[in-house]
């Protein structure tokens, strides 16, 4: 009794294990393959001293080192990408498009996003780097297998080459992982400097790698796909606020990756955690990130913001008179923008119905355009005198004798009347074209989609066919142990 009570215990245990087995295969089978791995990447990490660590947050990497463990959502990542257009290189959904921006990323992995371009050059000479880590002129690249290997053999050294060779396996498994399993070996070109490392920005590569993946795997309709999943799973809890893991409840929440419960087999069974992306209503996406007030002290996330503002201020129009930038508003602000001083409601309201040319006075050529005005040819010889309230511009003589609160514009009327229909006659034209060309694209795209339907139809008929035979296993099985606990 003794012995078929414990074979009976083994055996639920046995089947339990082959039911989540089971379930594994039903969520990966024929979705997607990758060769991403945070599980490997955590594992060495767990073997760090604390000497390496340093090492490792020197050169700008020590956020990745607060990664938990994250089993994928394979089947909402798949959705997912599923949504990704290549051409405008985001994710669209019902309510509208959304992409991953240099912000998510900093907040979401904590990687340095602004600084020195990673450029990895195809015709690099070899280096001595590189055939020291086994590339050659031929095969420049370097096995994740044979950098776990190095890692193991390097123990607790924390010199320079424990953090090349780390750095390379950060790469082949989290954040640059490819279809072979190898890094480009090339990389050992900007770590010859490990004072330089921290200098590059390394987040805006990982994002530039993750579009070119998911645009690749989108047209070539391949299952493989590379590049940082953790970032697109966690940048997914980020937007959309229905069937996403909670929240940790604990002191440090930078980078973001680290405050989501890890999502489990729990979260992969549950339905509640299940998300239709065609179903999702606007106010269920989380259009843009916004930093909270410590993290708004983190380095390298207010240097992103400070060159967002730099470049803002750097494209703003200047004001004529103080020569200084104005600032740009939103839309809703527009109304009340246009009341303040230097600024119109309303064109001028002109009977000719011909072409007019405003004619600004400037400070210092006011005698000159004063006589033009008065006798140049195709001119009038006043000044028209209109409100401000219904002026198209606000021009000043800025003449003392001049100084009104109206504002004093001068208006030539050319007779272009003819050339003003002929370019109308050309937009037209164009208009005519732009739409034919539209006409056709939406055919094409109607024809794409038609056979991207009849390829999932496709998938899902597999998928059903393999969960039948994977029913019929488990009822089989249990079949099995019925029998075992009769006998």
């Amino acid at each position: 009794m003794v012995v078929k009570g414990a074979f009976r215990c083994n055996a639920l245990k046995w089947l339990g294990l082959m039911l989540a087995l089971a379930y594994d295969f039903l969520q990966q089978g024929s979705v997607f393959t990758t060769k991403f791995s945070l599980p490997s990447f955590l594992k060495q990490v767990n073997k760090l001293t604390k000497s390496q660590r340093k090492s490792i947050k020197r050169v700008g990497f020590g956020n990745l080192l607060h990664i938990p463990n994250h089993v994928l959502r394979r089947l909402q990542l798949n959705e997912l990408m599923e949504r990704w257009n290549s051409e405008r290189q985001a994710f669209v959904f019902p309510p509208g498009e959304i992409t991953i921006t240099l912000l998510d990323v900093v907040l979401i992995l904590g990687l340095r996003v602004v600084g020195e371009p990673v450029v990895v050059e195809e015709d690099a000479p070899l280096t001595s780097l590189e055939k020291e880590f086994g590339a050659s002129v031929l095969n420049r690249t370097i096995g994740v297998e044979s950098l776990k290997q190095r890692l193991e053999s390097l123990g607790e050294r924390d010199d320079e080459s424990f953090v090349r060779t780390f750095l390379l396996y950060c790469f082949g498994t989290l954040l640059f992982p490819t279809a072979n399993g190898k890094v480009d070996s090339r990389y050992l070109c900007l770590f010859q400097d490990l004072d330089n490392v921290s200098c590059f920005a390394w987040g805006a590569a990982v994002l530039e790698d993750l579009h070119h993946c998911l645009s690749q795997r989108k047209s070539k309709r391949t299952s493989f796909i590379g590049g940082c999943l953790l970032l697109l799973q966690v940048w997914c809890y980020e937007h959309i606020v229905m069937g996403r893991p909670k929240l940790l409840d604990c002191p440090s929440t930078f980078p973001r990756v680290c405050r989501w419960e890890s999502s489990g087999r729990q979260y992969l069974t549950s339905s509640q955690f299940a998300i239709k992306f065609e179903e999702l209503e606007h106010t269920q996406i989380l259009w843009r990130l916004q930093p909270t007030s410590e993290e708004l002290q983190v380095d390298i996330i207010r240097e992103l913001t400070q060159e967002r503002y730099s470049r803002t201020m750097m494209e703003q129009p200047v004001d004529v008179d103080s020569k200084a930038a104005i600032r740009m508003v939103p839309e809703e602000e527009d109304e009340e923008i246009l009341r303040t001083p230097g600024t119109i409601m309303h064109p001028i309201d002109v009977a000719s119905e011909r072409p007019i040319r405003m004619v600004r006075a400037h400070r210092e050529e006011e005698e000159e355009e004063e006589a033009i005005l008065r006798s140049g040819p195709g001119t009038m010889k006043h000044p028209i005198d209109v409100a401000s309230e219904r002026a198209s511009r606000m021009v000043p003589l800025h003449r003392e004798e001049h100084l009104q609160e109206k504002s004093t514009i001068f208006v030539t009327s050319d007779d272009e009347e003819s050339k003003v229909i002929e370019d109308l006659k050309k937009e037209n034209i164009e208009l005519k074209g732009i739409i034919e060309e539209l006409r056709k694209e939406n055919q094409v795209t109607k024809k794409r989609l038609e056979d991207e339907n009849e390829e999932l139809r496709k998938l899902v008929e597999n998928q059903c066919s393999q969960s039948m035979l994977m029913e019929r296993f488990v009822l089989n099985l249990e079949r099995i142990v019925l029998e075992e606990e009769k006998d």
